[in-house]
């Protein structure tokens, strides 16, 4: 979770192992520092006003200053992530090679979202153990030596992924309807919102939140929904002792039936099966 850097730090590092189903209540704010994340392992959806994105293992992960985010499960692995936060006096050296003059102007025409290959991996992890070192013996030169590392990082990312893969600049208005809808969704679910509840509640017309799901997430409404009750299933029958009709009524399924038989549809396994092997 995104803290203010402490007093007289112009950087942080952060390593962190999630467990299934961990979602942050309520958004967070990067104020006057960025962030860089690498995803280890598993799967996270992450949303603010201004994107969202499902990032993978192995997806790079850049926050602009002044940016509300917020992460959620988007299924039931665990997960384990890198998080770099650092302030405008760690790269402003940088800011002539890529030709703008704030850090946070250079996410106005290009991607920051990346998915780095296996080699690229390595390559990265490689630095990120460097600055973990570092991090971890901090004295009164190690920030000068993390600037490099930095700089080290953030041009091997650039640069690799530089080419051909300039998106155009996000539209503002869809993504704040997104965010509100994600929320409204989670916030509603034993209702099982519709498609039309939802759209009203972000006040644009049904028609245009579909498209700006399968545009921004590249999947349907009513896939979107339907997952989110599994999820949302699976992290009841793993963290609760429900029973299996209190579940499916708190989850937003019309009856246990269809419950179990969504539920074996999408995963392979009936609830009670999921429960045990958890156990």
């Amino acid at each position: 979770m995104p803290l203010p850097l402490k007093d007289g730090y112009n950087f942080n590092y952060t390593r962190s192992w999630r467990p299934p189903f961990f979602e942050m209540n309520s958004a967070e704010a990067y104020t006057d520092f960025y962030g860089l994340s690498l995803l280890l392992s598993g799967d996270i959806l992450v949303y603010s006003t201004e994107c969202a994105v499902i990032l993978r293992e192995g997806d790079i992960n850049f926050t602009p200053k002044y940016r509300y985010y917020r992460s959620s499960y988007v299924s039931d692995k665990p997960r384990e992530q890198i998080l770099l936060k650092f302030t405008d006096s760690m790269v402003s050296e940088l800011l002539p090679l890529l030709g703008v003059d704030n850090f946070n102007d250079y996410f106005t025409d290009h991607p920051a979202n990346i998915h780095l290959t296996r080699p690229e991996q390595e390559k990265v992890c490689t630095i990120m153990k460097e600055i973990e070192r570092e991090w971890n013996a901090y004295n009164e030169y190690s920030e000068i030596l993390i600037k490099g590392l930095l700089h080290q990082l953030i041009i091997l990312l650039l640069k690799e992924h530089s080419v051909g893969e300039i998106e155009p600049a996000p539209d503002p208005q869809k993504n704040v309807c997104l965010f509100n809808a994600i929320d409204y969704i989670k916030t509603h679910l034993h209702e099982s919102p519709s498609l039309k509840e939802t759209a009203e509640y972000v006040k644009i017309s049904a028609s245009y939140l579909s498209k700006i799901f399968v545009s921004h997430l590249h999947t349907p409404y009513s896939s979107f929904l339907l997952n989110e009750k599994i999820l949302y299933a699976q992290k009841l029958l793993v963290s609760s002792s429900m029973t299996m009709e209190e579940i499916a009524d708190k989850a937003g399924f019309s009856s246990n039936t269809y419950f179990s038989d969504c539920f074996r549809k999408k995963t392979g396994t009936t609830p009670l099966q999921f429960r045990k092997s958890y156990q």
